[in-house]
């Protein structure tokens, strides 16, 4: 059961109510908030349900922006479909994270999907989700393929038998920096789980996984799970968009065992979207969209590809990141 912990989000300063969005020791954004919906906390989080008149009704979980109503298309839209348009059967979807909907709601799109199972970690979340975000979520939480499983996603992939044509990993953010032994975080992102989540992976399958902030004064973190990927992928690519309410470009990254991701241009994508009858349901995605998206500058796309450290189940692996 959700405890409520009353409205503790937000600063007061001439006389308006202003929420802090926290990016590191050098970096903070402030947002005025004007009314909260829903402020309290799970077994293992803090939820804060507030209306910020900037970007609109937004979601923040442990003190974090996560989603806002005005822009969340954006970062669902990218993440979902390259995935899912360049799978030619699409029958079968893991979504592992995704508790506000968003996520689930693109990819019950398209009309091949037979099941698309969701594995998130807190019940108590996902449930308050179903309830309060049906503008996220646009009711895909009833959608009769739709399977809701309440573990671990690296617990349950180790059981499970089951293969999938697409995985997406809606995770939240990693941060070597900050990880510990403890963190379950960790596991999510290395190398190990990134071969577990090969060996369910159809021939022709594709993963998809959000991968940090990618500017030219911010791309370590991405360039760490690109080079853990590609351990475990014969193609990796990476892409980006640029995310209002984030106030930055955001990573990521799109892998497959046999098809040359890097060949793939509009044409190709916007082929796809006419076969698959998907276009009068994207706002933010198409064909033109894809290729900005991989456009990355010379200097991103030289550093993403350097040599260096990869993430291991084992954090004392990983040697701490300095930007450069």
């Amino acid at each position: 059961m959700i405890e409520n912990s009353g409205d503790k989000l937000g600063m007061e300063i001439d006389n308006r109510i202003w929420v802090l969005d926290y990016v590191d020791k050098d970096e903070m954004h402030f947002y005025r908030k004007t009314d909260t919906y829903f402020s309290g906390k799970t077994a293992s989080q803090d939820v804060d349900l507030v209306e910020l008149p900037a970007i609109g009704q937004t979601l923040i979980v442990n003190g974090e922006l996560q989603s806002a109503a005005n822009d969340e298309y954006i970062y669902h839209e990218a993440l979902v479909h390259p995935a899912c348009l360049l799978n030619s059967k699409l029958e079968d979807v893991l979504i592992i994270g995704g508790g506000e909907g968003a996520t689930l709601r693109e990819v019950v799109k398209y009309s091949s999907v037979r099941s698309v199972t969701m594995v998130d970690i807190d019940k108590e979340l996902v449930s308050l989700f179903s309830q309060t975000l049906n503008s996220w979520h646009k009711g895909s939480f009833q959608d009769k393929r739709a399977k809701l499983v309440f573990q671990d996603g690296r617990k349950f992939l180790e059981k499970t038998q089951e293969k999938y044509d697409v995985i997406i990993l809606d995770l939240p953010t990693y941060f070597a920096e900050k990880s510990k032994a403890s963190d379950p975080i960790q596991n999510l992102y290395s190398k190990q789980f990134y071969s577990i989540c090969s060996s369910h992976l159809k021939k022709g399958g594709l993963l998809v996984t959000q991968a940090s902030e990618l500017t030219p004064l911010d791309w370590n973190g991405h360039a760490l799970i690109r080079r853990t990927l590609a351990r475990n992928f014969r193609s990796v690519i990476s892409y980006s968009g640029f995310v209002p309410s984030f106030y930055t470009n955001w990573g990521f990254l799109l892998a497959s065992q046999e098809m040359d991701l890097e060949k793939i241009g509009s044409s190709k994508i916007d082929a796809l979207i006419s076969k698959k009858r998907i276009g009068p349901k994207l706002s933010f995605f198409d064909g033109l969209t894809f290729v900005g998206m991989r456009s990355l500058s010379k200097e991103l796309r030289k550093n993403i590809s350097k040599k260096g450290n990869i993430i291991l189940d084992d954090p004392s692996v990983i040697a701490p990141l300095k930007k450069n």
